[in-house]
């Protein structure tokens, strides 16, 4: 598998859909990718005879490229039709023809990376699979890889002495927010009054100065722990190398 590849792809959906927040809305994505996007009780009620297709083809989406068209299954958790509609737009932007075991692993990597860009759940502050299941709305499972792998990024990221890749600064400069001077993985407007919040998950709004319900991460920005990966993997400085 071209993991690289598949990331660039994942950036180019990133900039060309505008996406500076997550969790993110796959079926949005794949309608600007010129897909038609229905569940699959529409299509019941629009084509008995194309949603028994669908129900045959996958209980969770089925992807027709003939009519450019994606359905889903909204009997399924939330979660999964998350995983299963980024799992679709994987296929398209990947181009992928048939279904194999090469492809579906590479469509799985790309569901997996672009509803949770490691840099993503680093900069979340996520400490276990549970933060990130909470904060990027994914299951358990593909909770628990995204977690897995991205220990696994952090440690290569160390090993070359703390220096981005191409692919991994340019994921940097794309959620970086020069308003807010830090990397931005969650937008979020007051219920109330619509002012913006950022990385935040509960604060009382300076605005209208009423609890604001919004999501992101809880966790102290003294974490010692956290302060460390941050200055070993992103410390900006041009003395360490990473621009």
């Amino acid at each position: 598998m071209n993991y690289s590849f598949i990331l660039s792809k994942i950036l180019s959906v990133l900039e060309k859909c505008a996406v500076n927040s997550f969790p993110i809305d796959c079926a949005e994505l794949i309608s600007q990718y010129g897909y038609r996007v229905f569940t699959y009780q529409e299509l019941k009620a629009k084509s008995p005879e194309l949603y028994d297709i669908c129900i045959a083809c996958s209980d969770d989406a089925f992807r027709d490229m003939a009519t450019k068209t994606v359905a889903y299954n909204t009997e399924a958790s939330r979660r999964r039709v998350y995983f299963s509609l980024a799992h679709e737009l994987g296929h398209i932007v990947l181009g992928h023809l048939s279904e194999t075991k090469k492809t579906e692993a590479e469509a799985n990597f790309f569901a997996s990376n672009i509803l949770a860009p490691r840099m993503a759940i680093h900069y979340a502050r996520c400490k276990n699979e549970a933060d990130v299941a909470r904060i990027f709305e994914v299951s358990c499972e593909a909770a628990q890889y995204a977690f897995d792998d991205y220990r696994r990024w952090r440690r290569y990221i160390v090993s070359r002495r703390n220096r981005m890749t191409s692919l991994d600064r340019a994921m940097y400069y794309h959620f970086y927010d020069d308003s807010h001077k830090k990397f931005v993985y969650c937008r979020k407007e007051c219920r109330h009054c619509g002012q913006e919040f950022v990385n935040s998950e509960w604060r009382i709004c300076e605005k209208c100065k009423r609890i604001a319900e919004i999501r992101g991460n809880m966790y102290d920005s003294n974490d010692a722990d956290m302060k460390m990966l941050n200055k070993w993997i992103y410390n900006m400085s041009k003395k360490q190398g990473i621009l």
